[in-house]
Parts: C-alpha cells; structure tokens; sequence
C-alpha cells in the first residue's frame, strides 16, 4: 500500500466534509497499524470537522481491505506546529520559522531551524537561524519538515490580557 493510493481513497472524502487533505501518515505498531488523516479547510475548522471524516473513513470498504479489520484510525488537523507533506504547502509560509532533519548528514548535521526565504517545485531555502547561512534542500531529502511558531508571539496576538 503506498500513500498515493491511499490518497485516491481518502481526499474525495475528506473534500465531500468541506474539508483538504493535508496529509497522510502510516504508524507501523507491533500489534496493529495507525492511519493518521490530516485534514484542513479554508474556514475554520473543529473536531466536528474531524469527527465527520472519521465516521465517513470508516465506512470506506477500499481502507477495511488495505488495512484488514484490526487498525487505528486519526483524523485531526495539521495543528499550529504542522508537518510539511509537500512542498507546495510551504508557499503560504515563507517568513515563518521552520525545523528540518535531512535524511543524510550535511556539514555534519541532519537538524537545521530558520526562517523559510523561498521555495520551488523542488527546493526550500532557509537562513539558519543562529549561523545565519542560507540552506537551499530539497524537499526530498527531507525526513521532516514542519513550522516552528513563535508561541510567545501566538499568545499575544490570542490573549485579551494586556
């Protein structure tokens, strides 16, 4: 089973709730696998969201004869501190802080953190942070891509405290 033909099952249904398909993970448990769903929209979005996918999943025969009868499923959103699925995610996100971890070493490390400067079909460019060198990576040869927030900026921006 791959992710592109899970995605051929999962998106219709996730779109019929008003919802997008964010992403998709397979956790392989010693006792039995997790699909965990991923799902966004352009308004806002709550556990009913959430809730309604998960029951309309479940009635999917295609995910019963991938999975078998013994599986979790998770539908959530992507949360504040979200996880890149592709690279065409990260074009509403550029400014914005993000953590990397590289499938292979470069310059003698796989983690990197800063701000995202630019991407392409292929690339993302980030100014590190504390060494203030620009990275280009592909995205490919990424383990993890995911944003970084400014939790002390979010909490400003939320609170009605002064």
């Amino acid at each position: 089973m791959n992710i592109e033909e899970l995605k051929n099952i999962i998106e219709p249904v996730v779109n019929r709730n008003d919802c997008f398909l964010w992403g998709i993970e397979i956790l392989r448990g010693k006792k039995r696998n997790t699909l965990r769903v991923f799902i966004d929209s352009y308004d806002n979005i709550d556990i009913n969201d959430c809730e309604s996918v998960s029951r309309d999943l479940s009635y999917e025969p295609s995910l019963d004869m991938l999975f078998g009868d013994d599986y979790v499923l998770e539908v959530s959103t992507p949360g504040i501190d979200r996880k890149f699925f592709d690279i065409s995610q990260l074009n509403d996100f550029i400014g914005e802080s993000l953590e990397c971890k590289t499938k292979e070493l470069i310059n003698g490390k796989r983690k990197f953190s800063g701000k995202l400067t630019g991407c392409n079909d292929v690339t993302l460019t980030i100014k590190e942070i504390r060494e203030s060198n620009i990275l280009e990576l592909k995205f490919t040869d990424l383990d993890l891509c995911k944003l970084k927030p400014n939790y002390n900026n979010f909490i400003k921006e939320h609170s009605h405290a002064k």
